[in-house]
């Protein structure tokens, strides 16, 4: 029993670390990086991934990609779990209101993935994450209002699992600052952040809670930080806030359903 539990824990790292990667894949010195797994170790069960079509490898480019298994189990997820469907109105609303890209997170573990992106062609956009992309919980305005959201004890268990990937994938890191940019989440009811995580890129997020209040999403939106004054940022909060509350109802209303 513990070797297979160690088997299904290292074959879900490395699941984990293949999506990582994103639309381009994952080098497998990536993937030894992230996991921390030995390449031998690594070597073996992403043969056994392979074998059974939840990883799939290019042969040019000699990257993993998560393959057609892990696409059909995902089909079945999104029947169960349907939230980009039910917030698509939604957003598309809220870009033709704010005049700006908006996009949706989900938590996934230790992370955030975009489920969704809304682009606006009002003005040249900011376009920060693509369907897919994978962060840190707690990177970017998103992800920063699920963390928020969360019980604090369980905000810090994954701060303190994070910290070392905010500092590979934001240059500069500065922790001070994204600890108040969380703790002024948390009173605000919304993230907001200036140069945090890219120079010159300002964002907004605001979170999608579920009956318990327990957050289970995020809107948000990112723009160069000097396009938007006090005002227009103001009313951004305002906008995403109400289109959360309607998907987080509407997310309600189904659950209930008999």
């Amino acid at each position: 029993m513990t070797e297979a539990a160690g088997s299904l824990h290292r074959s879900v790292a490395l699941v984990r670390a293949i999506a990582r990667g994103g639309e381009g894949g994952a080098a497998l010195a990536d993937i030894v990086a992230w996991t921390g797994l030995p390449r031998p170790t690594v070597h073996r069960v992403l043969d056994m991934l392979i074998e059974t079509g939840w990883v799939e490898r290019d042969q040019a480019s000699r990257r993993f990609f998560l393959g057609r298994e892990i696409y059909a189990l995902g089909l079945v997820a999104a029947a169960h779990h349907p939230i980009e469907r039910i917030a698509a109105t939604e957003l598309a609303a809220l870009v033709q209101d704010i005049e700006q890209t908006v996009y949706l997170s989900v938590r996934a573990g230790l992370d955030t993935v975009c489920a969704a992106r809304q682009e606006s062609t009002s003005r040249i956009q900011t376009l920060v994450l693509k369907v897919g992309s994978q962060v840190p919980l707690g990177r970017g305005a998103g992800s920063m209002a699920i963390l928020a959201a969360l019980p604090v004890a369980e905000a810090e268990a994954i701060i303190r699992a994070n910290l070392a990937r905010y500092g590979q994938e934001t240059e500069g890191f500065d922790e001070a600052a994204f600890r108040l940019a969380l703790t002024e989440a948390r009173v605000a009811g919304f993230a907001s952040h200036d140069s945090l995580f890219t120079r010159g890129i300002a964002g907004i997020g605001v979170p999608v809670r579920d009956a318990t209040g327990y957050p289970v999403a995020a809107i948000s939106t990112a723009f160069v930080a000097d396009w938007l004054d006090d005002a227009q940022r103001r009313r951004c909060v305002a906008r995403l806030n109400e289109t959360a509350e309607r998907i987080g109802a509407r997310l309600i209303a189904l659950r209930s359903r008999p």
